[in-house]
């Protein structure tokens, strides 16, 4: 069986069209990040509207902190959530990535996969940059949180949860393969990222559900549709593109610990 994966790891990793499509998800994965810095010097513009969420049911203080209480005094169940939360967005991505495009080689699934994340990408950073709510950790200063200071995220990302929209995509995506325990694996790993980003008080209630929404309509726009391949990448010699992949996986990691590491101003 490990042989047998070898052997579709390297017919994945020498196939032009999955490599063709692996660049794609890292010029998505480079377009997203470079839209969080460029936030910083846009969100000026972006209206808060958190008082108008605040006036709904499930937002005030005690049903806050009561939640995250509740979580805490079951340290198997904090635990847990809390490593969701931090694996569960590129993780998640990674993991479906993988899965769909390298280990099944399923095309079509791959590209409703890429489309999806453009599609969701696009909505949630128009939304961002017009409108936004900050999380509850935020509004209500809870002990042991702290105002992010570095460019993996931003603390108006919250209505619509970016990261509850991709987890749902994810499970529509997986859905075809829900009877492989891989597949069930990872369907699982993403069904509990609104569990953890509710339960660890720094999603609203609001930003998963909307987030959960977002992703079933994605899905409809997606369903079924290519990404047409140029002819001119097709032409171009396997090792070339393998190449370039490498070095898009490099230029990846090193934005994301930039990202980390480089602190605000």
């Amino acid at each position: 069986m490990k042989r047998r994966f070898a052997e579709n790891l390297m017919e994945s990793l020498n196939d032009h069209e999955v490599l063709i499509r692996l660049n794609t998800f890292l010029v998505l994965y480079f377009g997203w990040i470079g839209f969080t810095v460029l936030y910083d010097h846009i969100k000026s513009h972006s209206r808060d509207v958190t008082y108008l969420l605040l006036k709904l049911p499930f937002t005030s203080y005690k049903f806050v902190v009561t939640t995250l209480d509740l979580t805490k005094d079951f340290l198997p169940i904090y635990f847990l959530m809390k490593a969701i939360y931090y694996i569960g967005f590129s993780g998640s991505i990674a993991l479906t990535v993988f899965f769909v495009l390298i280990y099944k080689r399923d095309l079509q699934k791959a590209d409703e996969l890429a489309l999806g994340y453009l599609v969701i990408y696009s909505i949630c950073g128009a939304i961002y940059t017009l409108v936004h709510v900050y999380a509850p950790h935020y509004v209500y200063n809870l002990p042991g949180f702290y105002p992010d200071r570095t460019y993996l995220t931003q603390q108006e990302f919250v209505l619509p949860s970016l990261h509850n929209t991709v987890a749902a995509f994810n499970i529509i995506i997986l859905w075809k393969y829900r009877r492989e325990l891989t597949a069930k694996l990872i369907i699982a790993l993403n069904s509990l990222v609104p569990f953890a980003t509710l339960l660890l008080g720094h999603h609203w209630i609001y930003d998963a559900l909307s987030g959960i929404v977002l992703a079933v309509i994605v899905g409809r726009l997606v369903e079924g549709k290519k990404i047409r391949v140029p002819s001119t990448f097709r032409s171009v010699n396997v090792s070339i593109i393998k190449h370039v992949t490498m070095l898009g996986f490099l230029a990846g990691g090193f934005l994301l610990i930039l990202a980390i590491t480089m602190p605000k101003p």
